[in-house]
């Protein structure tokens, strides 16, 4: 095993630039995930990893190893892709054991290893069946098993669990960082790409995050969720983004506020020294919101439009001095449109510059 490093590589489709000067080491026996929005180049990553395509510029080393010219049969990547490609005519044991045929492996070796991967997936009572007798789900494990049964250096999984439904891909999320940690994360080079940071947060200790081909940011999963690093980030790794209220440093009866609103103001006197500039921007992540109001809590009201409510809870999309305000709550509740309070605490804020967009700090009390 070996650091993975990208060094440089940009790649265009019909003039338009799809990877920009992406420089990444990622670190071998760390589950790290790629997030990204469709289109921001996840997917091309992967490809250009596997071989199966070429870069415009820059290179792929595995260690000190330049895999530029080494064709993808020789690299020891595994990948699996969010459309599974099974082989319809084989049987799940056949399609899981394909790659190891390909390597021409003994047949004592291939129903060994075969059959043990199925039962880490729990799909050994399904190795006779076919792609077409199998759910999303089952056919889900048994891509994944064809991948994982390779003797690989890296392992590639480009938005598995994109094509399940919502009950299935919660389920498998956990299923699948079980079955990874259980067999395989303390000794391989692991790349997981997805649109959805709920699969980020669940499985991953690294996360990459990819906005229109370039890397915004590379660190630890959950300290990034915590603090966020920049604004950039604070609009992109969430869903719902995190609401961002403008804010400027003002004086009111001689004391020191950062005023977004009559509403939404924080005093800091104590706090002073952190401010160089007059224009900042208050973040606020959408779980952030309460319905009572507890100790040292700030009413707001917001003009709510709509209400999406699912089994898995409710997202309030509301308006707030003419911009757009997402809160979400992990419980289905009806609300009605019209105007409605809410309750923030001013320690959940993250206060960012305006001007560079960089995370300063979380606000204290004094």
């Amino acid at each position: 095993m070996a650091t993975l490093r990208i060094e440089g590589i940009e790649k265009s489709f019909a003039g338009k630039k799809v990877l920009n000067d992406v420089n990444l080491e990622i670190q071998e026996d760390v589950f790290t995930a790629i997030l990204g929005r469709a289109g921001s180049g996840k997917t091309t990553l992967m490809k250009i990893i596997s071989g199966t395509l070429r870069p415009d510029k820059g290179k792929v080393y595995l260690g000190d190893k330049d895999l530029s010219n080494v064709p993808p049969r020789n690299r020891r990547i595994a990948m699996i892709s969010q459309g599974y490609n099974l082989y319809p005519n084989l049987t799940v044991f056949e399609n899981i054991a394909s790659p190891l045929r390909a390597e021409r492996r003994p047949d004592e070796e291939v129903k060994q290893r075969v059959t043990k991967q199925a039962e880490i997936l729990k799909i050994d009572h399904l190795l006779e069946k076919h792609p077409y007798e199998l759910s999303g789900g089952e056919a889900q494990r048994t891509a994944l098993g064809r991948a994982l049964v390779r003797d690989a250096d890296i392992y590639l999984l480009d938005e598995p669990l994109t094509g399940l439904d919502y009950k299935l891909q919660e389920g498998m999320t956990h299923e699948l960082k079980e079955i990874l940690s259980y067999e395989h994360l303390n000794r391989i080079n692991l790349l997981y790409a997805t649109p959805n940071y709920q699969e980020v947060l669940a499985m991953s200790e690294k996360t990459i995050l990819m906005v229109d081909g370039r890397v915004l940011w590379y660190g630890k999963t959950l300290e990034g969720y915590r603090m966020p690093p920049n604004v950039e980030f604070a609009r992109y790794f969430y869903s719902p983004s995190m609401n961002l209220f403008d804010s400027a440093l003002k004086k009111v009866n001689g004391k020191l506020y950062l005023y977004a609103s009559d509403q939404i103001n924080l005093p800091v006197d104590h706090l002073k020294g952190k401010f160089s500039g007059q224009e900042y921007i208050l973040g606020l992540h959408t779980h952030a919101f309460n319905l009572e109001k507890g100790k040292n809590m700030m009413p707001v009201t917001f003009f709510l439009t709509l209400a999406d409510v699912t089994p898995a809870g409710t997202v309030l999309h509301m308006e707030f001095n003419g911009k757009k305000i997402n809160v979400y709550f992990p419980f289905p509740q009806d609300f009605k449109r019209g105007d409605i309070e809410l309750y923030v605490s001013p320690e959940d804020f993250h206060i960012f510059d305006k001007k560079s967009g960089r995370f300063i700090m979380t606000y204290r009390g004094d």
